[in-house]
């Protein structure tokens, strides 16, 4: 009986440290722009790491093909209006660490070219899908990657996939997400 009183306790004190401290980083604030009339300017969310590590070393997969987006009553507003426009997205990422230390997931509409970003289930970044996210979905997170950001022009990474005997196959190279050039070596 004595023992069930403590227990009561821990999960109670338990409990209320959760809802006082939040349960993770699905309260973090966002981190958004406003314009001069004070509405949130829609800004891309980057991905921190694009090349596969430790953890992702035995999925590549950075999105799914997607039939439903999940339960509607799970989505937020704004996710509802997007599913109703324009159905259900075509592939979904997995959440993300994002360079502003946003989790963030991607619903991507293939046929479409379009991309919308969510962190928190709100609506951060609305746009088309460029060749970066298109090689993303085709053949999933590099092997190795190699980013330079090139001052007043912008950002140059190049994507290495590699065969199973660590010889490179297929390389990448994107300057602001779109191709510049790519290699096949089969």
């Amino acid at each position: 009986m004595f023992s069930n009183k403590i227990a009561t306790r821990v999960l109670i004190g338990t409990l209320l440290a959760l809802l006082m401290f939040g349960c993770g980083f699905a309260n973090k604030p966002l981190h958004l722009k406003y314009d001069a009339e004070g509405k949130p300017v829609m800004t891309k969310h980057y991905r921190k790491y694009v090349v596969r590590d430790f953890i992702t070393k035995v999925n590549t997969i950075a999105y799914k093909k997607n039939n439903t987006s999940g339960p509607h009553f799970l989505l937020s507003p704004i996710q509802k209006e997007i599913k109703e426009k324009y159905g259900p997205p075509s592939y979904i990422s997995p959440s993300w660490l994002s360079q502003r230390g946003d989790y963030v997931i991607e619903w991507l509409y293939w046929e479409k070219g379009l991309m919308f970003q969510f962190v928190n289930r709100q609506l951060v970044y609305e746009g088309s899908l460029s060749d970066k996210e298109r090689v993303l979905v085709m053949y999933g997170y590099p092997d190795d990657a190699r980013i330079y950001l090139l001052e007043g022009v912008g950002v140059r990474e190049n994507f290495y996939y590699y065969t199973m005997f660590g010889t490179s196959q297929k390389t990448f190279n994107f300057m602001d997400g779109k191709i510049v050039g790519n290699t096949s070596f089969q």
